[in-house]
C-alpha cells in the first residue's frame, strides 16, 4: 500500500456477522470506491440481542477472491489468540490471495476474546511489542533466531512472502503513551478509536517522536483514526438514531467518558480488561440510557448530515489524520444508507484535498 503523506484516505468496519451481510457491506464499500474494509477480529462480538462473529481472516480472505480493488484489514486483531508467526501467515495469506491488498491491524487484545477460553491476558503491552518485532522480522528476514520473554524462535522462517513489498503494511491500535511509541517503533500505520482532535494531534506528535527516535521516517507511517458514528439525512434523524448506541458504547469506554471531565457512572462495562456477557447486556443496556445526551454531543463520536461530517472531519486532517475508518452504529438494514452519504463525504475530500 503505497503511502501518500497528503491524500487523505476512507475505510469501513463491517460487522462481525453474518456471513451474508458481511459480504454484501464489503461489496458496496468497493462499489462506492472506499479505500479499506476491516473486520472485526473478536472471539465474541457485543450487542443486546446478537453476540455473533465469524473468524477474521478467514473472512478476509474469502472477501479477498470475491473484491477487486479495496484494501482488505483486520480491525484489529491481538496477538494472543495467534502466536505472532502464525497471525503473519494469515495475514501473507490473504495478501497473496488478494494480489496485495491485506492490511494487518494489531492491538493490545480485550478481556471478553481471551479470558473466557483460558487464555491468559497480561502483560498486554509489552507482549505485543515483542509479537510486532518477531513479525517484522519473519517478513522482512530469510531465517530468524530470537530470545525473547515471551516468544523463541530458533531459525524460523515465514515462506511465502507477501505480494506487497517490503510487506502488508502493519496498523498499530492504541493511544495509551507506551503503545504510541510502539506505534513509531514498529507500525507502518497508527489507529487510534475515537479521540478528539486535540488529542489526535497530541499523540500523531508523539508517534512521530517516538518514529524519529527509533530513526524510522516518520512522514511514511498513515496517520489513520477509527471512529463511532452516524450519517443521515438531518441532523435531528442522525442524532436519534445515534444516542442510545453511543452511550453503551461509552460505557465500554469510561477513559473517553474521563477525558471528557464526566465521571463514568459505572465502570462495570468497560470491555477492554473486564468480561462482559450476553447475560449483562440488559443491565448495559438500562446504564446507558441514564447517561445524559451531553455525554454524546461532547464525545469524539461523530454524528449528523453530510455537512457535519465534513466539517469534523476537515479538523482531523488539519492536525495529521489521513486516513478515516468509520463504524456506523446503524443496523445492517440502513447501513447502505449510511454510505451512500459517506461516499458524498469521500468525494468532496477526493475533490477538494
Amino acid at each position: 500500500m503505497n503511502i501518500d503523506p497528503e491524500k487523505i484516505k476512507f475505510g469501513v468496519e463491517g460487522p462481525n456477522a453474518p456471513w451474508g451481510t458481511i459480504k454484501d457491506i464489503v461489496l458496496y464499500a468497493e462499489k462506492l470506491d472506499l479505500d479499506s474494509y476491516w473486520m472485526p477480529d473478536h472471539t465474541v462480538a457485543t450487542g443486546v440481542k446478537r453476540w455473533d462473529a465469524i473468524e477474521a481472516w478467514g473472512a478476509l480472505s474469502a472477501l479477498s477472491v470475491l473484491t477487486e480493488k479495496i484494501m482488505l484489514a483486520s480491525g484489529v486483531s491481538d496477538t494472543y489468540r495467534y502466536h505472532p508467526a502464525v497471525l503473519a501467515q494469515k495475514a501473507t495469506t490473504c495478501d497473496i490471495i488478494s494480489g496485495g491488498r491485506a492490511i494487518l491491524g494489531i492491538g493490545i487484545g480485550e478481556a471478553m476474546n481471551l479470558v473466557p477460553y483460558g487464555i491468559e491476558y497480561d502483560k498486554p503491552v509489552g507482549r505485543t511489542i515483542e509479537a510486532l518485532e518477531v513479525i517484522r522480522r519473519l517478513l522482512n528476514e530469510d531465517f530468524v533466531d530470537f530470545e525473547g520473554k515471551y516468544y523463541k524462535l530458533n531459525r524460523a522462517f515465514l515462506q511465502p512472502k507477501p505480494v506487497q513489498k517490503p510487506h502488508y503494511p502493519i496498523y498499530v491500535a492504541g493511544s495509551s503513551p507506551r503503545t504510541m511509541r510502539m506505534v513509531g517503533k514498529y507500525g507502518d500505520g497508527w489507529l487510534p478509536a475515537n479521540l478528539s482532535v486535540e488529542k489526535y494531534k497530541e499523540g500523531r506528535e508523539v508517534v512521530m517522536q517516538a518514529a524519529k527516535d527509533a530513526g524510522r521516517d516518520a512522514e511514511k507511517i498513515d496517520m489513520a483514526h477509527f471512529m463511532y458514528g452516524v450519517i443521515a439525512n438531518s441532523s435531528d434523524e442522525a442524532r436519534e438514531r445515534v444516542m442510545l448506541p453511543a452511550k453503551m458504547l461509552l460505557l465500554t469506554r469510561p477513559r473517553i467518558l474521563e477525558a471528557m471531565g464526566f465521571e463514568p457512572p459505572t465502570y462495570d462495562f468497560e470491555m477492554t480488561f473486564k468480561l462482559v456477557f450476553p447475560r449483562d447486556a440488559k443491565a448495559w443496556f438500562e446504564a446507558a440510557k441514564q447517561l445524559p445526551d451531553e455525554v454524546v454531543e461532547k464525545s469524539p463520536i461523530v454524528f449528523g448530515t453530510v455537512d457535519d461530517f465534513i466539517e469534523r472531519f476537515e479538523k482531523y486532517y488539519e492536525v495529521g489524520c489521513r486516513h478515516i475508518v468509520m463504524n456506523f452504529q446503524v443496523s445492517p438494514k440502513i447501513l447502505k444508507d449510511n454510505l451512500d452519504l459517506y461516499a458524498k463525504v469521500v468525494e468532496y475530500f477526493r475533490e477538494s484535498y
